[in-house]
């Protein structure tokens, strides 16, 4: 498999922050909202790699308690070069609280709306575990309840579809802890991906996994 290059700025937290209320010690009478975001275009783009192009930042709104507040975004999308970006929006409220949202950008080799990876899938690793791939954006964003395929362990997670039988597996959380972004690949038939994990105990183990579907 070629190596797709992934390009990540610390993915804490995918696609929306969500709304939280905070109340001081000195004054439990006052209570701050932690900003709220819009993400202008969507949480998550595709985008066809291109030599020309530059990508234009849709942009984000963010509010607390129904004011508009400033964004600050980070990250930088390269269309020339097949990968996942993150764009992460900052704002903070008016009692210093800072929250964050991040956008998913994909540069793809070629329209991937057609693609369709969904469906039953059977893990070739240790137990015949299950796990059901589902579309969450038309243009190749996916989500299954299971990444690792190990017994009953809960490892959900989600991948991106770059075209060419290339895929990543976006950062996540599960029954092991927290695992890194990863390239893998697919075929018709088959998901494959390594898990990273990146908590003790289990930091630095890496498993590779392949999911095989089912008729």
């Amino acid at each position: 498999m070629r190596k797709v290059p992934i390009y990540i700025v610390y993915l804490a937290a995918l696609f929306l922050s969500s709304c939280e209320q905070w109340s001081t010690t000195e004054d439990a009478s006052h209570n701050s909202y932690l900003p709220e975001f819009t993400l202008e275009g969507g949480e998550f783009i595709s985008v066809i790699r291109s030599d020309t192009a530059e990508f234009v930042d849709p942009g984000a709104i963010a509010t607390s308690d129904g004011e508009e507040l400033s964004v600050y975004p980070a990250g930088e999308v390269d269309l020339s070069k097949i990968g996942v970006y993150i764009i992460r929006y900052y704002a903070q409220n008016i009692d210093g609280l800072i929250a964050t949202a991040d956008r998913i950008i994909a540069v793809t080799h070629y329209d991937v709306s057609n693609n369709d990876l969904s469906g039953t899938y059977t893990g070739t690793n240790w137990e015949p575990v299950e796990s059901k791939v589902k579309k969450k954006d038309v243009n190749g964003l996916y989500e299954c309840d299971e990444v690792l395929g190990y017994f009953t362990l809960s490892m959900p997670g989600q991948f991106v579809d770059l075209g060419e039988n290339e895929l990543v597996l976006l950062p996540g959380e599960g029954y092991l802890g927290r695992y890194s972004a990863s390239e893998g690949d697919y075929t018709r038939s088959t998901l494959g991906w390594t898990i990273g994990l990146i908590d003790p105990p289990n930091d630095g183990i890496e498993i590779e996994v392949l999911w095989r579907k089912q008729d």
